[in-house]
């Protein structure tokens, strides 16, 4: 069993290399080897059994062993299909085996994690009194936010608010609509995890905005948030202060961002990695924890890399007599990283060369600074650091704080090599910064914390002018700047027109539109997403939105645009990277607004539509096909752009 299920995850990264028998061979040894350890070191004993009464072992152990055989997605992990082993006895194939090894192997995860939290049980204690009030004022802040909008909700914004409508509207469900989750983790940047739980909120209260915020915040926003409160505890801190200094994580739930799910992760790993508890539990726990962060939002895998690292330093200069929690830690997250993130791990993550796939996003170190102190606040960041660096002296508190300031150094360091910080993204540096805060705070006298905390908390419901994104930030914030009331946008009916308009096209036969357009004024998700934000019911017949790439050397260029019934333009060329990092879009909408190349073959409609900004939407219908040198006019002008990219933008043979 153990020995299949080894071997289908051997199978994925080297079925097409090496022959079966050998990988069948390694497979039989690493299980040998794992069987052995276990037995060397008594680990059942150890860390698998959270009771001391046999039965209660018994009863525990058979539910996850149950789950791991009906909801095992292994064998859908490999890309070639798995090998003919002959000699099995008939009806003991090798799925059927791995799907047994899967039962014991996350049996074995959830009993281990069972004993953690019985010995960790402590550390979650928080004053009821201020989760209480923590509570209420998340929700009023959710329903102010919620009810004071009135904008279409685009990209980060609205991508699993779209992923929960659909779940919630799928006409499949229950164990099929799990195993679909599920396997969303092995291919979907964007997977559907975290999208799931809402979606069966949606089913029982509507698809709305308003329902998808209250859920993020409840089931997200606030276990993060007491995280934080029970990290206050561990210096007897106040937890509402510590919550307050930290807007920021409400906040990013308030603008649609599930993300912030893996930041409470974060935050209770840092409280459970740096208490007292048990090694082994505080270790397994916190390895479990980390690959769930990377699990649900692949990003936060810089996260979890740089807290192992920022523990490994902090031990080797403060700490290097006790190891235990650290090989604890070690070996819970490479076992939870193979068993639910190895397709990732080997797709997304050792292949790409994510430095220049996503080199359009590098917006330079000035504009993450400006993200830094918009959503945190210059001054106390500074106050921080400088609190740090003093508590420095401090022998018992050198380990934390050096494992705190590891960490951000690290995570951002990595970071800036693949792409600038969005808003999402600075939930990686929550959890350290707060554990900073309360361990270097934590002797300043609480009255003088409190006011601060109160000031920052009350600064965020004074009305302030927002930036459209963060490359509009042009001076440092000395306190976080956003505030907790909805985003509203003047042009919602002018929108709305144009979808109509779209949507008309369609009266009589089936159309296909393309939006060729990304700033955040007009996109395909302000027309795709607009009666989903403005809580409209969609019409019967709809022009369908086809996509079209819109990031270089990311986006291959989508050649199904050509036989497209409409295009709809932006006029000037709309980008929210810059036109030289989105010419995969511009190079066309050029030829169309100048009658060229490809141009040629359209005719543009008599409406308009005036939008913010100075932004005017026409609409073109296509009249012919494109002839083959159009094609040459768009596929040659990309390639010479990026000649190591040739394969995203050659003319496929199917045209030719």
């Amino acid at each position: 069993m153990l020995a299949a299920w080894v071997l289908v995850r051997l199978w994925i990264p080297w079925g097409d290399v090496y022959p079966a028998e050998n990988l069948i061979l390694a497979a039989g040894i690493i299980s040998a080897l794992l069987l052995i350890i276990e037995a060397t070191c008594k680990l059942t004993r150890r860390v698998l059994l959270p009771w001391t009464a046999w039965w209660k072992n018994l009863l525990s152990l058979v539910p996850p062993l149950l789950l791991g055989w009906f909801f095992d997605i292994s064998c859908s992990m490999p890309t070639h299909p798995l090998p003919i082993i002959e000699w099995l006895p008939a009806g003991w194939e090798l799925e059927f085996l791995c799907h047994l090894g899967n039962a014991v192997i996350f049996a074995v995860i959830t009993m281990a994690l069972l004993k953690a939290g019985r010995e960790l049980i402590d550390v979650a204690k928080a004053d009821w009194k201020q989760l209480l009030v923590i509570f209420v004022c998340l929700n009023l802040a959710t329903a102010l936010y919620a009810f004071t909008s009135n904008t279409v909700y685009i990209w980060d914004n609205a991508g699993y608010w779209a992923i929960a409508r659909n779940l919630a509207m799928d006409t499949v469900t229950g164990y099929k609509q799990i195993i679909a989750v599920l396997e969303s983790t092995l291919t979907e940047d964007y997977n559907y995890l975290l999208a799931y739980p809402i979606s069966l909120v949606m089913r029982i209260f509507g698809t709305s905005r308003t329902v998808f915020l209250f859920a993020l915040s409840n089931f997200y926003t606030f276990p993060a948030l007491w995280g934080i409160t029970a990290l206050a505890n561990t210096k007897k801190w106040s937890g509402l202060v510590l919550t307050s200094l930290f807007p920021m994580l409400g906040y990013t739930g308030l603008v649609g961002m599930v993300d912030v799910a893996c930041a409470g992760m974060g935050i209770w790993a840092y409280t459970i990695y740096t208490s007292d508890k048990p090694a082994a539990s505080r270790g397994i726990m916190t390895g479990a924890l980390l690959v769930g962060t990377f699990l649900c939002r692949r990003y936060f895998l810089f996260f979890a890399a740089s807290f192992g690292l920022a523990v490994f330093v902090a031990k080797v200069f403060f700490d290097h007599k006790k190891w235990w929690d650290f090989l604890a830690l070690c070996c819970s997250t490479a076992l939870c990283g193979v068993t639910f993130t190895l397709r990732f791990l080997l797709d997304k993550v050792l292949e790409p060369d994510y430095g220049d796939l996503y080199s359009a996003y590098s917006l330079g170190l000035k504009t993450d600074f400006l993200s830094f102190c918009r959503y945190f606040g210059l001054v106390l960041l500074v106050l921080f650091l400088i609190a740090a660096l003093v508590d420095m002296a401090r022998k018992e508190d050198r380990f934390k704080i050096t494992m705190g300031l590891v960490q951000i150094a690290a995570c951002f360091t990595v970071f800036v090599q693949v792409q600038s910080h969005g808003q999402q993204h600075l939930l990686m540096y929550l959890p350290p910064i707060a554990f900073i805060a309360v361990n270097a705070l934590a002797r300043a006298p609480q009255y003088m914390s409190a006011f601060l905390a109160i000031s920052t908390a009350v600064y965020c419901f004074f009305p302030k002018l927002q930036p459209t994104s963060v490359q509009d930030l042009d001076t440092p914030d000395l306190f976080p700047s956003f505030h907790f009331y909805g985003p509203k946008r003047s042009d919602m009916d002018e929108l709305l027109r144009l979808a109509d308009y779209l949507d008309s096209l369609s009266r009589l036969e089936q159309k296909t539109a393309v939006v060729l357009s990304s700033s955040f004024t007009l996109n395909l998700e302000s027309v795709a997403s607009l009666r989903a934000s403005m809580d409209l019911p969609e019409p019967e017949v709809k022009t369908i939105l086809q996509y079209h790439g819109t990031v270089d050397k990311r986006d291959a260029f989508n050649w199904n645009t050509a036989f497209a019934d409409y295009l709809v333009v932006g006029d000037p060329p709309q980008t929210h990277l810059g036109e030289e990092n989105q010419q995969i879009l511009t190079i066309l909408v050029e030829h169309i607004l100048n009658g060229t190349g490809p141009g040629k073959a359209y005719v543009e409609l008599a409406p308009t539509f005036q939008l913010a900004n100075g932004v005017t939407v026409r609409i073109f219908r296509r009249l012919r096909p494109w002839y083959l040198e159009e094609y040459h006019d768009i596929s040659d002008a990309l390639i010479a752009l990026y000649p190591e990219y040739k394969d995203l933008y050659s003319i496929p043979k199917w045209i030719k």
